[in-house]
């Protein structure tokens, strides 16, 4: 079990292997992830309707069961953020960040104090752990020092001005391959030339600025070829993909074994 927070494993250069929930919603599937040996989920509220009482749930188990929890938020919202956060969630890949203004307001709503202007509700919840507070500035600098920004680059605005986005108090960024194919003109071709060159770039000035890469590669011949060219993170696949593959085995493997029994006996 390792419960040192997401943020703090990329500080240190951790390689770290994650999967998505995708719809799912039970704390099983959490906890066999985690005893199968991943050590990221990603649960995304932009593209799943997870409510905030299951969120709240698995955000629980997570930490039960040793796992990070990565989740991205539907919007950039002061209210979604801070739910999450207090929520005992620590770590937030933020979608469709375009511009250091609307950067700005996410980190104003994600930090406390010098950092920003996150909301201040220390009642003992999950944020903190169920821990009484009894010094409340300990206890934000604790929360910014756990707190993990991550931002998904995935627009033509966010190239323009990517290294004003990969700045003090980001700590992640991947590229939504699909949203930026598509932004550049080039939908459903996330492997098009121009749409791997913005990766190479965005990849490169990630590690020029100390800010841990990620990627979602749905291929596992890609994983070692990625983490060679710097990526930290490495979320593969889903718990749909897994699941298909899992059952395409055993119907091949009941296929084959029909087809051998239907076969005419030889003499």
């Amino acid at each position: 079990m390792n419960n040192m927070g997401l943020a703090m494993r990329l500080r240190g250069g951790e390689l770290l292997l994650g999967c998505s929930l995708n719809e799912a919603r039970d704390p099983g599937t959490v906890h066999v992830l985690g005893a199968a040996g991943i050590d990221v989920v990603f649960l995304d509220l932009e593209h799943n309707l997870h409510g905030p009482e299951t969120v709240l749930d698995l955000i629980g188990h997570a930490r039960a069961a040793g796992v990070e929890l990565l989740v991205r938020p539907p919007y950039q919202d002061r209210s979604m953020i801070t739910r999450l956060l207090d929520g005992g969630c620590t770590s937030l890949l933020v979608p469709r960040v375009r511009t250091p203004a609307e950067l700005a307001e996410v980190l104003e709503q994600a930090y406390y104090h010098p950092r920003g202007r996150r909301g201040v509700a220390m009642v003992g919840g999950a944020g903190g752990g169920y821990r009484p507070v009894p010094d409340v500035r300990a206890e934000m600098a604790r929360a910014n020092e756990a707190t993990l920004v991550g931002l998904v680059v995935e627009t033509a605005e966010a190239l323009d001005v990517l290294d004003e986005l990969l700045a003090e108090g980001v700590g992640l960024a991947v590229v939504g391959f699909q949203d930026l194919a598509q932004a550049l003109g080039l939908p459903g071709q996330p492997d098009h030339p121009r749409v791997r060159e913005a990766v190479t770039h965005v990849r490169e000035r990630c590690l020029a600025a100390g800010v841990s890469y990620g990627v979602f590669e749905p291929s596992a011949a890609r994983i070692g070829p990625e983490v060679a060219a710097g990526a930290q993170l490495v979320v593969h696949g889903g718990v749909f993909a897994y699941l298909r593959a899992g059952v395409a085995r055993a119907v091949a493997a009941l296929d084959e074994a029909r087809n051998a029994c239907s076969a005419p006996a030889q003499r």
